[in-house]
């Protein structure tokens, strides 16, 4: 922000002639297809890194709520935390997978589904997802 000359009370915001909203999208687009191969082939960490880096492309463009909504992020890497670490590691010759390492897999599956609905939501709310809403109620009369 700047003053205008002669103008000591008015403050003019500096806007960019270049908008890098095209970008942000095509980044977007690309992380939702690692998400959704990482989510596929089971790679949890990869996909919860992948949310985390969407979460930062989305992040920048909340206002008034970034604090309500950052709290709500926080809280599926709490989840996650408290059930341990990943194991996306495929067992090694015929040893099998404990049952509590089937329960962790599972809860850890479920949470990060969570964690992506909140994001895909998110993305729809601020108008870069699949929905868009420009609060004409009149579009399809």
């Amino acid at each position: 922000m700047y003053k205008k000359e002669n103008q000591e009370d008015e403050v003019e915001q500096q806007v960019s002639k270049y908008s890098s909203g095209v970008n942000i999208i095509i980044r977007l687009d690309a992380l939702w297809k690692d998400v959704n191969n990482h989510a596929r082939t089971g790679k949890f960490s990869l996909w919860n890194l992948d949310l985390d880096r969407i979460w930062c492309e989305l992040a920048r463009d909340l206002k008034e709520n970034y604090e309500d909504k950052k709290k709500t992020f926080d809280i599926f890497d709490t989840k996650m935390v408290t059930i341990g670490n990943f194991t996306d590691k495929e067992p090694e010759g015929f040893k099998d997978v404990s049952p509590e390492d089937i329960k962790k897999r599972s809860q850890h599956y479920k949470i990060l589904m969570e964690k992506e609905l909140f994001l895909r939501r998110l993305e729809n709310e601020l108008g870069k997802g699949t929905t868009f809403d420009d609060g004409d109620e009149d579009d399809f009369d």
